[in-house]
C-alpha cells in the first residue's frame, strides 16, 4: 500500500504560526503532498481548504479530537492519513471526498472501528479499509440501535493427525474421544457459543483446518487478523520443535498479533515439550501453553478457561454493530444454499430491513472479512455469484487437489474432469469453471495459454528436478537468493503461477521452474530443508538484469501478500560460493563505502560494492527509501483489455513490471479489484485518475462494447482535455484504423500487431519502451 513520505530529521513546529506557514507554502507551490504529521498539533487552519489541488495530506501522530468541516473543500484528496491521533468523532463533511482511496484511522480508539472495517496500520500489509465502506460503517453505527457484535473467529492449526478435530468435539460438544476420528481433509467449521463472564452471550466460530502439507498453500487465505489460534502439536514424529517455530512463523505473518495458545496434545501417549520461554521471547503473542490428551480429557476443561479468557480480551470483539444487521448475518450463517447472487443477497438484507444500498455492500464486506460468508463479487469473472457458503467453497478446494485423478495426471486437469471429481448435485456443472476461477483468483493454478479449459495446479507437479537444470552452473550465471526464517509451503507454485506467461516450455516442477525472456532463462528453485530460494540466470549480460528485476518484482509481491520479509543474498560473481546481504550493500553504498573487504575461504578479497549492486539492480530500481515512497512520482497506467486477451495482457505485464520497478509507473486492470468492492465503480475511479491509458486493441476488445464504448470512449475525451495519455497497443489484427483512436499513435511502431512479429519479445519491448517515452515526456512537462 503507498505512504506519504515524511522526515524523521523535520524539526517539530513551534507553534500554530508554523503549521500555517507549511500551508501556504504549499499553497504557493500548488502542492499534491503535505506532511503535518507528529507536531503535536491540536485544530487544523481553516486554510487548509485553500489547497484545492491536494492529493495526499497526513496529520497522523497529532493530538487531534475533531477535524474541521471544512476539510470537504479538498476535492482532489486521495490519500487522508489521520493514524494515531485522539479522534472521537468524523464530520459528515469526509463523505464529500469522493476522490479518497486511502484513509487511515487507526490508533483512534474513541472511534469504536473494528479492524476488519479500517484494514492495515501503516507498515502493515494487507486490504487496505475501503473509504466509502469506513464512513459507511462509522455512520451507521452512530445512529440507531446498535449492539456489540460479540463475534470472533477460533482458528486451530499444525500438521496433520495431531488431534485438532478431536480436540474441538470436546471443547465445543464435549463428545466422547473417538480413537478413530477421521481426519480433517479440508477445513470444518463451527460455531461455539460461550457465555462469558457469566453473563455474556459470545459466539466462536472455529475453523478446523486439515494439517495435510498439500493444503498449507490454501490455508493463508483464512489465517485473519482479529482471530485467537491454537497451534496443537504432537510428539508423535519428534520434530515439535521445528514445528512450532514453522506454524508460530505463518501466524505471525498472517494473523499479525493475535494471541496464540499453544497446545501440546497427546501428552500421555506421546510425552513432549518445547522451548517454551524461548518460543515466547521469539514469539511474544503466545499467551499460554497447555499440555492435554483428548483420550482421558487430560486439561480440556483448563483449554476451555483459557480460550474463554483470550477470547474476553480480544480487540474489537465488542464493536458497535448496527441491530438491523444481526439478523441478516445470523440468516447468513444458518442459509442452506451454498451461494447467492447479489441480487439475491440485496433481498435478504431488504427483507431484514437494511434497505440502504452502500450500507449492504459495506456489510458484505464485513461479513468476508469475519468469515461468516465469502464474498468476491470484486471479480468480474465472478460476478454471478458473490455470497457464498465457506464450506461449500473450501470443501470444493480441497476435494479437486486432493483428487486421485489430479495426483495421477501431475496437477494437470481440464474442466471437463470435474464432473468425475465433484457431487455435481453440490457443485453442479454450470458452477466448475466458478470453482477453477476462484483457485486462479487464489493463484493455486493457471490456465494453459492454448486452452482455457485446461489447466495445471503446481502444488500437484512431480517432486523431480529435470536434468535441464545442471545447465546453471552459478559460475556461469548472474546469481540472487531468499532465504528465509520459514519457508512457506505453496512458495515456488504460487510464484510458477504468477510467472506462467514465461514457462510455456513446461519446464517445471513442485519447487521450481525455468523461465525465458528476451533470449536469458532462468532458474528459480527452492531448497526446503536449508529454507533457501535459488535464481541463476543465463544468457545475454545486458538482459540478465532485466530478467532479474522481474523475478525479482513477483517474489517482492508474493512477499507483500503472506507478509513475510527475507533476507536478500547476493552471491559473489567471482565466488559464487561466497555472498553478502543486498541490505548491507545497500547501507554500504548510502555511506559512501565504496569497496568492503570480505574473508572468503582463506582469502581477503575487496569488493566492489557498487559494482556488485549494480549487477543485479537495473537502473532506477535502487530502494535507497521505504518501498512505499518510490511510487509518489510514478504516473497511474490503466490497462483496458477483453479478456480474451488475458494471456497477452499478461505477457505485457512482464515488461510493465520492469517500469514498475523503476519508480516510472504503476498499473491497474479489472483483475486488481479487491474483495468487497463494486467492479463498475473500480474501474470507473481507475479510469477517472490515470495518467496513462492503454488500450489493447484485438477483434474481441473491438467486439466489446464495454471496452470499445465505455472505457475507451472515456479514455478520449481524457485524452482530448489533456487529462491523461491514450496509447492503443495492437494485440491482434483487426480493422482498428477505422476505430475512433486511429488518430493516436499506436504501439508497437509501424502498427504491426504483436502477435506478428516474429520475435515476440522484441514486439513487447517496443511497447514497453514507448510507453518509457511517454513517461519522460510528461515527466519533462511536469505530468
Amino acid at each position: 500500500m503507498s505512504e506519504l513520505p515524511d522526515d524523521p530529521e523535520e524539526p517539530a513546529a513551534d507553534d500554530a504560526s508554523e503549521v500555517s506557514a507549511r500551508i501556504e507554502g504549499a499553497g504557493r507551490t500548488q502542492a499534491k503532498v503535505l506532511d503535518l504529521s507528529r507536531l503535536g498539533i491540536t485544530t487544523l487552519p481553516d486554510s487548509i481548504s485553500k489547497l484545492t489541488q491536494l492529493q495526499g495530506l497526513n496529520l497522523s501522530d497529532n493530538q487531534f479530537a475533531t477535524l474541521p468541516e471544512s476539510i470537504s473543500k479538498l476535492t482532489q484528496l486521495q490519500r487522508l492519513y489521520l493514524s494515531g491521533n485522539q479522534l472521537a468523532t468524523l464530520p459528515e463533511s469526509l463523505r464529500k471526498l469522493k476522490l479518497l482511496e486511502e484513509l487511515y484511522l487507526r490508533g483512534n480508539d474513541a472511534l469504536g472501528l473494528p479492524a476488519e472495517v479500517l484494514g492495515p496500520g501503516w507498515g502493515e500489509v494487507g486490504e487496505v479499509g475501503k473509504p466509502a465502506a469506513i464512513l459507511e460503517y462509522y455512520f451507521r453505527t452512530r445512529g440507531g440501535e446498535r449492539r456489540p457484535l460479540n463475534e470472533a473467529k477460533l482458528i486451530l492449526v499444525g500438521r496433520g493427525a495431531v488431534g485438532k478435530t478431536s480436540l474441538v468435539k470436546q471443547l465445543v460438544t464435549k463428545s466422547r474421544f473417538d480413537p478413530k476420528e477421521k481426519m480433517t481433509e479440508g477445513i470444518r467449521i463451527t460455531g461455539w457459543d460461550l457465555k462469558l463472564n457469566g453473563s455474556e452471550d459470545v459466539r466462536l466460530n472455529v475453523w478446523d483446518f486439515g494439517g495435510q502439507e498439500i493444503m498449507h498453500a490454501t490455508h493463508q487465505f483464512f489465517l485473519t487478523q482479529r482471530s485467537l489460534y491454537l497451534l496443537v502439536l504432537s510428539g508423535r514424529e519428534g520434530v515439535e520443535d521445528a514445528d512450532a517455530d514453522y506454524w508460530l512463523k505463518l501466524i505471525e505473518s498472517f494473523g499479525g498479533e493475535s494471541p496464540v495458545i499453544v497446545v501440546l496434545n497427546k501428552i500421555k501417549e506421546f510425552p513432549f515439550d518445547v522451548n517454551r520461554r524461548g518460543l515466547q521471547g521469539k514469539y511474544p503473542f503466545v499467551r499460554k501453553f497447555i499440555e492435554t490428551d483428548c483420550a482421558d480429557e487430560t486439561g480440556i476443561e483448563e483449554l476451555r478457561k483459557i480460550i474463554e479468557r483470550e477470547t474476553d480480551g480480544l480487540a474489537d470483539l465488542r464493536a458497535a454493530f448496527p441491530a438491523a444487521w444481526f439478523d441478516i448475518k445470523d440468516k447468513l450463517a444458518g442459509m442452506k444454499q451454498n451461494y447467492l447472487n447479489f441480487d439475491e443477497y440485496r433481498a435478504c438484507c431488504t427483507e431484514h430491513g437494511e434497505t440502504d444500498t452502500a450500507a449492504q455492500e459495506t456489510l458484505a464486506g464485513f461479513l468476508h472479512r469475519l468469515g461468516v460468508v465469502l464474498n468476491y463479487r470484486d471479480d468480474p469473472r465472478m460476478q454471478d455469484m458473490h455470497v457464498l457458503n465457506p464450506h461449500w467453497v473450501t470443501e470444493g478446494i480441497y476435494k479437486i487437489i486432493n483428487s486421485k485423478k489430479l495426483d495421477a495426471q501431475r496437477g494437470e486437469i481440464r474442466l471437463g474432469d470435474l464432473a468425475e471429481i465433484l457431487d455435481t448435485q453440490v457443485y453442479p456443472s454450470h458452477m466448475h469453471r466458478f470453482i477453477i476461477d476462484l483457485m486462479k483468483k487464489f493463484r493455486l493454478c493457471f490456465s494453459y495459454p492454448d486452452d482455457d479449459t485446461h489447466y495445471l495446479i503446481p502444488e500437484l507437479l512431480d517432486k523431480q528436478e529435470p536434468p535441464a537444470t545442471g545447465e546453471f552452473a552459478p559460475e556461469a550465471c548472474l546469481n540472487f537468493e531468499y532465504h528465509y526464517a520459514v519457508l512457506p509451503e505453496g512458495l515456488l507454485p504460487q510464484f510458477i503461477v504468477r510467472t506462467n506467461v514465461l514457462s510455456e516450455g513446461r519446464l517445471y516442477w513442485r519447487t521450481g521452474v525455468v523461465l525465458d525472456f528476451e533470449g536469458c532463462r532462468a532458474l528459480v528453485k527452492a531448497d526446503v530443508p536449508d529454507k533457501k530460494v535459488f535464481i541463476n540466470i543465463l544468457g545475454p549480460a545486458q538482459n540478465r538484469r532485466r530478467l532479474l528485476a522481474v523475478v525479482r518484482s513477483d517474489f517482492e509481491r508474493i512477499h507483500r501478500d503472506i507478509r513475510m520479509q527475507p533476507l536478500e543474498i547476493v552471491p559473489l560473481p567471482d565466488h559464487p560460493d561466497a555472498s553478502i546481504a543486498y541490505q548491507k550493500l545497500l547501507v554500504m553504498e548510502q555511506n559512501g563505502v565504496r569497496t568492503l573487504p570480505e574473508a572468503v575461504g582463506n582469502e581477503l578479497v575487496n569488493i566492489d560494492v557498487y559494482a556488485l549492486l549494480n549487477g543485479v539492480d537495473l537502473e532506477g530500481t535502487r530502494r535507497k527509501e521505504p518501498a512505499r515512497d518510490a511510487r509518489q512520482s510514478s504516473f497511474r497506467v490503466f490497462i483496458s483489455y477483453a479478456h480474451k486477451d488475458d494471456t497477452l495482457k499478461n505477457k505485457l505485464a512482464v515488461n510493465l513490471k520492469i517500469l514498475q520497478s523503476q519508480g516510472l509507473i504503476e498499473t491497474w486492470d479489472d483483475r486488481d479489484i479487491n474483495a468487497g468492492d463494486d467492479w463498475k465503480q473500480k474501474i470507473d475511479e481507475n479510469l477517472e485518475r490515470a495518467d496513462i491509458i492503454l488500450l489493447l486493441v484485438s477483434p474481441d476488445f473491438m467486439a466489446s462494447d464495454y471496452c470499445s464504448e465505455i472505457e475507451g470512449k472515456r479514455a478520449l475525451e481524457r485524452d482530448a482535455n489533456g487529462e491523461a495519455r491514450v496509447i492503443p497497443v495492437i494485440l491482434r489484427r483487426t480493422g482498428w484504423k477505422h476505430a475512433p483512436f486511429a488518430y493516436l499513435e499506436p504501439l508497437p511502431q509501424k502498427s504491426s500487431p504483436v502477435t506478428e512479429w516474429k520475435n515476440r519479445d522484441k514486439a513487447w519491448l517496443n511497447v514497453e519502451e514507448g510507453i518509457r517515452r511517454v513517461v519522460e515526456e510528461m515527466r519533462k512537462r511536469g505530468g
